[in-house]
């Protein structure tokens, strides 16, 4: 056997059990997607299936369809949450879902901070930050998302841009309620675009993100705190993503909408 022909062989190894035993969490948002019948189809298709114990699954639907969620999700690992939430119980906010409500219908996660949140709805860091507390004060795990556009990519000046996200973001939060924090990485510029960032470009990006937070929370709660990728990830290339370091999960927009893609990616990240 020839030495190139060794040295595939150990890596194929070495990639093979990394996936085998690291824990992925690998979290589905919908958005604005799918019918009621499409809704059905996919949690009958997942309710039961085997993803195995080591990686955790979510799912963030549109909100009508949570009911659907609750009743067929039971006895599933699969667990959901939703894409936005308005830092209050009750009252007069038209057009707004409360933590109370999410709760209700066994939501345990919430997207916080999404750039098409930010871009499109306005949103601002302080108002992030106190859906960030409100979840953290009612055992929702929020999914704090940071990112930069193009033009900051460009500048050089998305680190600057992203640390300030996760400052402000957490700003209500401290000490030991860090740990129940996922902050999402999403480079505005590979979201639904099909270009996506390098294993490279993503590791970099993420070591940075993880120097940070153990600079800025101290190594105990900044080396723990999960950081997800999100950008046209897709069953060719989570493989290689998977292996850069400082990635804890994925956060997946177009290919969460399909059962088999989704269990195809969860199958990949479990070494299959």
């Amino acid at each position: 056997m020839e030495r190139r022909e060794i040295e595939q062989l150990v890596r194929t190894e070495l990639v093979k059990n990394v996936l085998q035993t690291q824990k992925f969490i690998i979290a589905g948002n919908w958005k604005m997607n799918k019918s009621k019948h499409e809704v059905i189809s996919f949690l009958d298709e997942v309710a039961n299936h085997d993803f195995g114990e080591k990686n955790t699954i979510i799912i963030a639907p549109p909100d009508p369809y949570l009911y659907l969620f609750e009743d067929k999700l039971r006895y599933s690992k699969v667990l959901y949450g939703v894409q936005n939430l308005f830092p209050k119980e009750s009252g007069a906010y038209t057009g707004e879902l409360s933590y109370t409500t999410a709760k209700d219908f066994g939501a345990k996660y919430a997207i916080l901070g999404h750039s098409e949140r930010r871009d499109l709805f306005l949103e601002c860091d302080m108002l992030i930050s106190k859906k960030v507390r409100i979840c953290v004060q009612n055992q929702i795990t929020p999914i704090l998302c940071i990112g930069e556009n193009l033009i900051l990519r460009q500048g050089e000046s998305y680190k600057n841009h992203l640390m300030g996200q996760i400052k402000e973001g957490l700003e209500r939060i401290s000490g030991e309620e860090l740990s129940k924090i996922i902050i999402a990485y999403e480079p505005i510029w590979a979201i639904g675009t099909g270009v996506t960032a390098t294993p490279q470009q993503v590791e970099e990006t993420h070591m940075f993100l993880r120097e940070f937070l153990i600079q800025e929370y101290g190594s105990n709660l900044g080396s723990t705190i999960p950081l997800l990728y999100g950008g046209s990830v897709k069953p060719s290339n989570v493989k290689d993503l998977a292996l850069a370091q400082s990635v804890s999960g994925f956060l997946i927009g177009g290919a969460s909408l399909d059962a088999s893609t989704f269990k195809e990616i969860n199958n990949i990240l479990n070494g299959n």
